[in-house]
């Protein structure tokens, strides 16, 4: 298990399961029709692009925020986000009446820039990539006293992410595998010390993209790699990942997977067809198992983690067919 020193412990987890409810939302697990048929076992969709945010980062985001002091919280509080992040630390700080100042890529989805805008924060866009955004924002945190709200690697983020593994092991206690897509890290870490701690013999299984392979690559060296990332429609797993997410994941994940980028526009039309709008990040963990990358053994949850893909791109991936 995850050394209680990088945490969260299972303890941690449900107080954040305690403290986020009533803002973010438990999500449905629903079963889908296609997957089943392909890996001949029951396939589960843990539906978290139906938060308030359309993404799990709700989740972490409230528990962060909400545990500061209101010292921390008055001084502001500022974050770095491909987007899902950002709208969650937007909605968190209006809901504890804080400011907030997000920094993004200029090339993030319009969609997510808005929506932080919407939210009520002020939003940064003059860098090229979430890992300049993340400098920036740093930098923003060191002028101006601003609270920094990390995206994957807080103790406190992670226990709200874990959340999500509560909620399957309540639904589904008989559960034998669990796909996650997997940017910085933070949410199959939250989900593998959830899931992990009530049975460890529960397979976890992560996901990126051939365009953003920065765990998988650490996974296979052993050690943090720099890795190059390519143009992706799975925007909000695009970045590098840091020491304590790494060595957090490797406690818990049973299996790191690569899907192909080309894959991704098939399993956005494949959700759709199941009466879910999935986000280009959501869809490698339904890839993962429609291309046969993951074959399962028993009841699987795959874990579709936001649903925030602009309308022009998505209307082009669904006429692509």
């Amino acid at each position: 298990m995850v050394n209680e020193s990088l945490g969260p412990t299972l303890s941690e987890i449900y107080e954040a399961r305690r403290r986020i409810m009533g803002v973010a939302r438990r999500t449905p697990l629903d079963r889908s029709l296609w997957l089943t048929e392909l890996a001949g076992h029951d396939v589960y969709m843990k539906l978290e692009a139906w938060q308030r945010t359309r993404s799990f980062k709700m989740r972490g985001a409230y528990n962060a925020i909400s545990s500061l002091d209101p010292e921390h919280r008055a001084r502001g509080l500022v974050t770095a986000s491909a987007g899902n992040h950002g709208q969650a630390v937007a909605l968190a700080a209006r809901e504890v009446g804080a400011r907030a100042t997000i920094f993004v890529p200029r090339n993030a989805p319009e969609t997510k820039k808005r929506r932080i805008q919407a939210f009520g924060a002020a939003i940064n866009t003059d860098c090229a990539s979430y890992d300049e955004a993340q400098v920036a924002a740093r930098e923003f945190a060191d002028r101006s006293g601003a609270t920094f709200v990390h995206a994957f690697s807080d103790r406190a983020v992670v226990a709200g992410q874990g959340t999500v593994g509560v909620e399957i092991l309540e639904d589904m206690p008989h559960v034998r595998n669990v796909i996650v897509p997997v940017g910085g890290g933070g949410l199959i870490g939250g989900i593998g010390i959830a899931i992990k701690s009530a049975n460890p013999s529960i397979r976890m299984i992560g996901v990126q993209s051939t365009a953003t392979p920065a765990m998988y690559e650490a996974f296979r060296a052993g050690k943090l790699v720099n890795c190059s990332l390519k143009p992706t429609l799975a925007d909000g797993l695009a970045g590098q990942v840091d020491e304590i997410s790494f060595t957090r994941a490797r406690a818990v994940v049973d299996e790191m997977v690569l899907v192909e980028e080309d894959r991704i526009p098939a399993a956005i039309r494949a959700m759709y067809r199941d009466g879910v709008i999935g986000e280009g990040g959501a869809a490698v963990s339904v890839a993962a198992i429609a291309e046969g990358v993951v074959r399962v053994d028993g009841p699987t949850v795959v874990v579709i983690t936001g649903g925030n893909i602009d309308a022009e791109r998505f209307a082009a991936i669904l006429s692509s067919e």
